[in-house]
């Protein structure tokens, strides 16, 4: 591995920890309700993607770094689909349901498997199907089990998946798409803000949680920029294994911080889902080891 890829690892593994103790962070903003967290955060967010788009600016000498509108819708529909899905996150953690979050970033590379092969006609090898089915089966026993469809994780996997087939495909840098996205939730969020009323509520009822609100920002931004710096390093299917590491260190915050149910039932559930992720990452091993031969 070169001394490039090397530094690609590190960046991406540090984008996916942050991820993965992100719900300490969000727990810690109790007092805010789910919406107005998801609100704040996307103001937040903005501010903090313009901020690095002046200091790429300057550095740049005022060039813009926008694409003209035209080229532009597709990460305003990713925009969409990311602030569905961080809702729905801080939903889940704020309403104890952290170890349903992770499954569903636990499903994210097989959800990703199969949206290739429906909008991007790629093909799957017979472990990769076999992985799918695992992973359906698993939700299949959790729903019956438990006399419930897990649709948190569900909706996580399937927004986060549509969300980054449309970064795949779109013409926007990750800089550039972020800023897109963000502007198109901007409007939205604080109109939200200003229909509750309750803003001056939320900034001044403690420091401590202004604080973590002016933060939201940061906290959403620099996973995402350093998720996108790691990917231009090193290989996708390295990549794609470095990114366990978020929901399990959603999983185990879950589990031994916060005491949330897992019992037997949702033990066997995760854990046909998961011989589904195995079979998925020894075949992108054993992939990745031929092609590399193939091309000595």
């Amino acid at each position: 591995m070169t001394d490039q890829q090397t530094r690609g690892v590190w960046i991406g593994l540090s984008g996916y920890v942050l991820w993965g103790l992100s719900p300490i962070f969000w727990k810690a903003l109790n007092r805010v309700e789910a919406m107005d967290i998801v609100s704040w955060r996307v103001i937040c967010t903005f501010v903090f993607v313009y901020a690095c788009n002046a200091v790429l600016r300057s550095l740049k000498r005022g060039k813009t770094i926008l694409l003209p509108l035209s080229n532009n819708w597709l990460s305003m529909l990713g925009g969409i689909l990311i602030g569905f899905n961080w809702g729905m996150f801080v939903w889940a953690v704020e309403s104890e349901r952290v170890v349903e979050a992770s499954l569903g970033y636990f499903m994210n590379p097989l959800m990703n498997v199969f949206l290739g092969v429906v909008f991007l006609g790629e093909t799957l090898r017979k472990a990769q199907w076999m992985a799918v089915v695992f992973a359906a089966m698993g939700v299949l026993w959790l729903t019956i089990s438990l006399s419930a469809f897990p649709w948190v994780s569900l909706t996580l996997a399937i927004s986060f998946a549509l969300y980054g087939l449309i970064r795949k495909v779109a013409p926007a840098s990750p800089l550039q798409g972020l800023t897109v996205e963000t502007s198109t939730l901007l409007i939205p969020a604080v109109i939200f803000v200003l229909l509750r009323g309750n803003a001056e509520e939320n900034l001044t009822s403690d420091s401590t949680t202004l604080i973590l609100i002016l933060l939201s920002g940061a906290v959403t931004g620099i996973p995402l920029l350093l998720f996108a710096s790691s990917a231009k390093r090193i290989p996708l299917s390295i990549l794609g294994l470095l990114q366990y590491v978020t929901p399990t260190l959603q999983f185990i915050l879950g589990v031994f911080v916060y005491n949330e149910t897992f019992d037997s039932d949702r033990l066997i559930g995760y854990s046909i889902i998961w011989l589904g992720l195995v079979i998925f990452v020894m075949d992108s091993f054993r992939f990745t080891s031929i092609s590399s031969e193939a091309k000595e």
